[in-house]
């Protein structure tokens, strides 16, 4: 659930939600079938995002491939676990839900591998070029900030401000 919500609905307990707090419930529901639509359409792109991901990456990084066992099924696997937990924050409308879900561990074990920052940068770069390709612009749109936010936290590179 949505942290905003879900801190919300826990103070609100035993009592009626205020009106301010109605408001944040409308606003939250009222966006919920654009998130439901998207999600659906990052469902059917999955296999073209990943592939395309995978394929680009490999080029960019052609002694990658030589350097790990397993490497393209292992950078499948991952990137298709990413997409799926940034499609499923996108639904929450949750940033920390990624976090805590998926990029705290996650960082912890690139860095184990010894991933750079600049590579896993590049990877996470390259899934939202072809995600934004393969996706609708609306959906690009909202999928945008969960990728964004799995490259800055999982190779440790803060994203310029705007």
């Amino acid at each position: 659930m949505n942290q905003e919500i879900q801190t919300m609905l826990t103070a609100s307990e035993g009592r009626y939600p205020t009106r301010a707090e109605q408001a944040i419930l409308r606003d939250w529901a009222a966006r919920l079938e654009a998130r439901l639509a998207a999600i659906e359409e990052i469902k059917q792109a999955e296999e073209a995002i990943i592939s395309q991901t995978v394929d680009e990456v490999f080029r960019t990084y052609p002694d990658f491939e030589k350097r790990y066992k397993n490497a393209r099924q292992s950078c499948t696997r991952d990137e298709t676990l990413v997409l799926r937990y940034c499609a499923q924050a996108l639904l929450r409308g949750d940033q920390a839900f990624l976090e805590n879900s998926l990029l705290s561990w996650m960082a912890t074990i690139l860095k184990g591998v010894g991933f750079t920052p600049q590579f896993i940068a590049d990877t996470y770069d390259t899934l939202g070029r072809v995600a934004a390709r393969e996706l609708s612009p609306q959906t690009a749109e909202l999928l945008r900030p969960y990728i964004e936010l799995c490259g800055s936290a999982l190779s440790g590179k803060a994203k310029d401000a705007p």
